[in-house]
């Protein structure tokens, strides 16, 4: 592909990398930390992996319609420090993030500190080195850092999510600086995330979550049913946003839980059906303003008692961790939008 297929217009700036990110921080195309120059050869490296054409678009990104063509993706994806085998993740993420379910629009502009999560599932997550295991959430892995990175960017440059102005969270998280994990497949002992979502095992997917930060649950404990009720405690706080939405909370479970629950005979319909259960709360325990709040949101009292989500099947299971641990993870989510699995597309 020549040189002259690049779309973006040329900008000249001081050859120090002080001046650029000083530039780049003041017109606003930053995260607040440092990004690689976005220069012609860089962008073109990308472009050459995928092997597809720069103006080509893959979505519009709301609120200000933005067009993420290949060359848009691939430039915030330079800038996060992305190497160009993460373009296909990236592609079939802002594919999974501009689905109608996903409600990219009002994630954008709430008020909340939700994210795009994206998990990272099938072979890919080898290849590139994906961080399934210990400190999966955390520091360390630059698939994992700077994947999640490029997604912020290109909310914020493609999608016009500048925080204060369109993106109004009141506090934020630091999942909004990235966000991105791979489910540990290998020590999970049930079907990981794609293929309960529909797709083959072999196949590589993202899967991203409007999810709105982290909670630990340390459970140090060899019985299945006292890791349940850590989990479903930690799930149902007053005050989340699945309390008067639904949605769909996502629960991490490290190795160890994992198969002290599936030693027990918890296959991942029986584990959603207990968490279901245990996260049933009595409507006494909800002040009259925030209980009138969820009923205006299609959430019932049936028998004095509100679930958590609508069913069983809206929980969301992925294992992922070290090995050996005690602590899980469990995430509540924006509530008003939908998980979407999309396969990830391998050059030609």
């Amino acid at each position: 592909m020549p040189r002259s297929a690049l779309r973006s217009t040329p900008i000249t700036i001081d050859e120090s990398l002080e001046a650029i990110n000083d530039a780049f921080y003041e017109k606003g195309w930053t995260d607040g930390l440092p990004v690689v120059p976005p220069t012609a050869e860089r962008i073109q490296r990308m472009l050459d992996y995928v092997r597809r054409g720069p103006s080509e678009v893959v979505a519009h990104l709301p609120p200000t319609d933005g067009e993420a063509t290949i060359e848009k993706i691939a430039v915030n994806a330079v800038m996060a420090g992305c190497r160009p085998d993460y373009m296909p993740v990236l592609i079939a993420a802002v594919e999974a993030i501009t689905e109608p379910r996903f409600n990219l629009n009002a994630i954008q502009a709430t008020t909340n500190p939700v994210a795009p999560l994206t998990i990272i599932n099938g072979p890919i997550r080898k290849e590139l080195n994906v961080n399934c295991g210990s400190n999966a959430l955390g520091q360390g892995w630059r698939a994992n850092a700077t994947i999640g990175r490029a997604i912020r960017l290109i909310l914020v440059n493609v999608g016009g999510g500048l925080p204060g102005t369109v993106d109004k969270a009141t506090l934020g998280m630091p999942g909004k600086y990235s966000f991105c994990v791979g489910e540990d497949e290998e020590e999970s002992p049930w079907e990981p995330l794609h293929v309960e979502r529909g797709l083959p095992g072999e196949t590589s997917a993202v899967t991203t979550v409007g999810a709105a930060g982290t909670a630990n649950v340390a459970a140090s404990y060899s019985r299945a049913r006292v890791i349940l009720a850590c989990v479903a405690s930690a799930m149902g706080f007053v005050g989340s946003n699945n309390w008067p939405y639904g949605g769909e909370p996502l629960v991490i479970l490290c190795p160890s839980h994992a198969r002290i629950l599936a030693k027990e005979g918890y296959t991942k319909e029986k584990l959603k059906l207990a968490l279901y259960e245990r996260t049933i709360r009595p409507a006494s325990d909800f002040e009259p303003e925030y209980l009138e709040h969820m009923l205006a949101r299609n959430k019932q009292v049936v028998n004095g008692k509100v679930t958590l989500v609508h069913k069983p099947e809206d929980f969301m299971v992925v294992v992922a961790g070290g090995p050996g641990g005690i602590h899980s993870t469990v995430l509540a989510t924006f509530g008003e939008t939908w998980a979407v699995t999309k396969p990830v597309a391998r050059p030609a």
